[in-house]
């Protein structure tokens, strides 16, 4: 089937109901980016008709990827050449290659788009970077082997998960101050935080599950089992559903996170990695490393709707489509 088949946009939402988009000329459709970390480069997925428009030479072995909320920017880390591709959002095409120190994979954007933060795994630091010089502004100490990044909706606070610490690290964004540092499950990876700004979601590799972690209260208030490796996690229907890739299930398992529980398991590609939500709260596109592919997920019915022929080695590690394009008012 191709494109989203169950129409693109439901008017119901966590706050409540009105989903409006945003009309600008630039912003009719949003792209997502796969990396290839087989073939050096980047997929662009036209969403509308799910299908990839251009392919975009990046530099080696690309893994993660943080595109800014208006979709003007798009940031890829490169380990193997220790350097990050900085793509134009509209022309698609590579501005600036920036020089790192080390091969770093995790990155994200603050939802302002002024600042970009790299986990240094080596250094157990979190760099933070100005996006428009580039120049280092900051380095933070977290836990050890620092991986996924995420930012909350308000940019107040930015959390960081910490491989071989088993723990999250959550940021003061203003002043960079570690506020807290909370116990997961082992080998923390993939995270993601919740619109309000209450719950975070940490993947976990080594021990098979999902710890929910209470941002108030600065706790893991519960632990879901999910499939064998789960590595990447994202927020769907407006924050009803979570989605989890588990790379040797080749699977996506969907969590209520009313009940916390795993309400279906859904066969994807092989080996499935990054994961990210369109901005319609409803299509979840999973990026499948071993069968150079995305499964395109409708997470209403949870069922895949499409699968796209991508580069060779698609990983995708990181918000790779843009959350600015959709706003929701109480």
């Amino acid at each position: 089937m191709n494109g989203f088949g169950r129409g693109a946009i439901e008017t119901a939402g966590w706050f409540g109901i009105l989903i409006l988009l945003y009309c600008g000329p630039t912003l009719s459709k949003p792209f997502a980016y796969i990396t290839n970390q087989g073939d050096n480069s980047v997929s662009v997925i036209d969403t509308t008709s799910n299908r990839v428009v251009k392919s975009i030479p990046v530099g080696e072995k690309p893994a993660g990827i943080a595109v800014s909320a208006d979709g003007e920017r798009v940031y890829v880390t490169n380990p193997e050449s220790m350097d990050v591709s900085v793509i134009d959002g509209k022309a698609h095409q590579v501005r600036k290659t920036i020089p790192l120190s080390a091969a770093l994979v995790g990155v994200a954007v603050e939802p302002s788009g002024r600042r970009i933060f790299l986990a240094d795994w080596f250094n157990h630091q979190l760099l933070v970077y100005d996006s428009g010089s580039f120049d280092l502004l900051a380095r933070v100490s977290v836990g050890k082997a620092p991986t996924g990044i995420a930012v909350d909706r308000s940019g107040g606070r930015i959390f960081v998960a910490n491989r071989d610490s088993n723990s999250v690290s959550i940021i003061d964004a203003a002043s960079l101050n570690v506020i807290a540092e909370v116990a997961v499950g082992r080998h923390p990876f993939g995270i993601s935080v919740d619109g309000k700004g209450q719950r975070l979601y940490t993947a976990n590799v080594e021990s098979n599950d999902v710890s929910v972690v209470s941002i108030p209260e600065r706790k893991t208030i519960a632990t879901i089992r999910a499939g064998d490796r789960p590595y990447a996690t994202a927020l769907a229907r407006w924050d009803r559903r979570l989605l989890v890739t588990n790379q040797y299930d080749n699977s996506v398992s969907a969590i209520d996170t009313g009940t916390l529980k795993v309400v279906k398991t859904i066969e994807v590609g092989e080996y499935p990695e990054g994961i990210s939500t369109h901005p319609d709260g409803r299509h979840v596109y999973v990026a499948n490393w071993f069968s150079n592919d995305v499964s395109v997920i409708d997470a209403k019915y949870l069922d895949v709707v499409d699968t796209i022929r991508t580069g060779e080695g698609s990983r995708a590690f990181g918000q790779f489509i843009p959350l600015g394009w959709i706003s929701h008012q109480p």
